[in-house]
């Protein structure tokens, strides 16, 4: 018989189960809950997208144990039970309402029964031995047949189910993952935690490796602004809808602030702007960021692991302005999440560097304006004030036509301003991929 092969579960090289995968979202178990003298075996489904509906909840679970501690009598009542995960409350109601109306009956029938074994029981014992009187026997306290209990079990298991949500929302893996992390580490949370991170990073890496040469088109591109230093780039994945995922939009987050932080930490001193480029290798190889351990291209794989796309680090661009510049900045479709701080998002971005000789309060407001224009009108230089007007395949941007008012030129809104514009970067996602594609 030929060999099967080794069980990829018990593979020293794959922790996480292949066939539910890295981002597996939901797991079963199965649940025996005892009430009333009733035993409840209850499958509860654990996942992202069932929420709270296959699960038995702990006020459901208060609630039966006060029946029971209440010996609350169900015969003749309707009960409505209202959004209550498995229902629970529903099914030992009318398990209660069951047993109570035939109690009675059942009671008779019992006395009766155990009447008649225990004379039979009686002759049988005088017959067989002549010196075993049934009443020894009568005297002997009789052991009830089942004895229920929810109490220990059940809090262990609370208990349990609790880590296991607390691993869940602190790290962001699927169920299956965090519950093998905490039996892996002995209900330890920060060690789990550590754990996953582990063997996130190494499943993420084979999956990067998998995925590679898939193309990415779509993506976000990000902006960030840090007192005189602004960056922006591009990461780009398969699907809008990954980028639309907040795990994405944290990794395009990681990369900006790891941009800035390189930027940051360049000595130079500036008389002038200072602009840069970042191409994807040499993004990769920065640093994460503060508080952050590994490289950018660690995080990549890490979220590659978790969403299971290709991504990749395209590029970044970063400029420093002294007294006397200012950054004018806009991101089109611009996405703003809390928890992303002063990050933005879109699918387009502009700096616009301009010098200025005064103080000007509507900077902010014109910088913006022209950060519109530089992503609507795309040129590819800034031009003069003394070049003529040109229409609008024109590509020197002083001369094109303002884009959002068509009757003059760029320059001629700039230049009572007070400001003189000296430079631009302008990024679109996905651009290139095309003309990539045909060569």
């Amino acid at each position: 018989m030929a060999d099967p092969g080794p069980d990829p579960e018990s593979e020293s090289e794959s922790v996480f189960p292949r066939e539910v995968g890295l981002f597996a979202d939901s797991y079963s178990e199965k649940s025996r809950f005892c009430f009333c003298g009733h035993v409840l075996n209850i499958t509860q489904n654990f996942g992202s997208r069932l929420g709270v509906a296959a699960r038995v909840w702990d006020a459901a679970l208060s609630l039966c144990n006060y029946f029971e501690s209440q010996n609350v009598d169900f015969r003749g009542k309707k009960v409505i039970e209202l959004g209550a995960g498995t229902g629970i409350v529903g099914i030992l109601a009318a398990l209660q309402g069951l047993s109570l109306h035939r109690c009675a009956r059942r009671r008779e029938c019992t006395a009766a029964r155990e009447m008649w074994m225990l004379r039979s029981l009686r002759v049988f014992l005088v017959v067989r031995t002549g010196s075993h009187p049934a009443g020894s026997l009568l005297r002997q306290s009789p052991q009830p047949r089942h004895t229920f209990h929810a109490g220990p079990c059940l809090s262990a298991s609370t208990s349990s189910k609790e880590l296991l949500m607390k691993l869940r929302r602190k790290t962001g893996y699927s169920f299956v993952n965090c519950k093998k992390a905490l039996e892996t580490c002995g209900e330890n949370l920060e060690q789990a935690e550590i754990w996953l991170h582990k063997q996130a990073q190494k499943e993420g890496w084979s999956k990067a490796a998998k995925l590679q040469g898939r193309k990415t088109k779509e993506g976000l591109i990000g902006l960030l602004q840090e007192g005189n230093t602004t960056v922006l780039v591009e990461v780009n994945c398969e699907t809008d809808f990954v980028s639309r995922n907040l795990k994405f939009q944290q990794l395009v987050q990681q990369v900006a602030l790891g941009t800035m932080m390189h930027c940051q930490n360049l000595k130079d001193q500036l008389s002038t702007y200072s602009k840069g480029f970042l191409n994807s290798s040499e993004l990769s190889v920065l640093p994460a960021g503060p508080d952050r351990e590994g490289s950018l291209q660690d995080h990549l794989a890490l979220a590659i692991g978790k969403l299971g796309e290709n991504m990749t680090l395209k590029r970044a661009a970063w400029v420093k302005v002294p007294s006397g510049f200012y950054v004018g900045s806009y991101v089109h479709g611009v996405m703003q999440s809390p928890s992303l701080h002063n990050l933005l998002l879109g699918k387009y971005g502009a700096l616009v560097i301009c010098e200025t000789s005064e103080q000007n309060a509507n900077l902010e407001e014109l910088g913006r304006r022209l950060g519109q224009h530089v992503v609507g009108m795309a040129p590819l230089s800034v031009g003069s004030l003394d070049d003529e007007p040109g229409g609008e395949a024109e590509t020197k941007m002083l001369s094109q036509p303002y884009l959002l008012d068509p009757s003059i030129t760029l320059g001629q809104y700039v230049q009572p301003q007070g400001v003189s514009v000296v430079d631009f970067v302008r990024f679109e996602c996905g651009e290139g991929e095309e003309a990539a594609e045909t060569e």
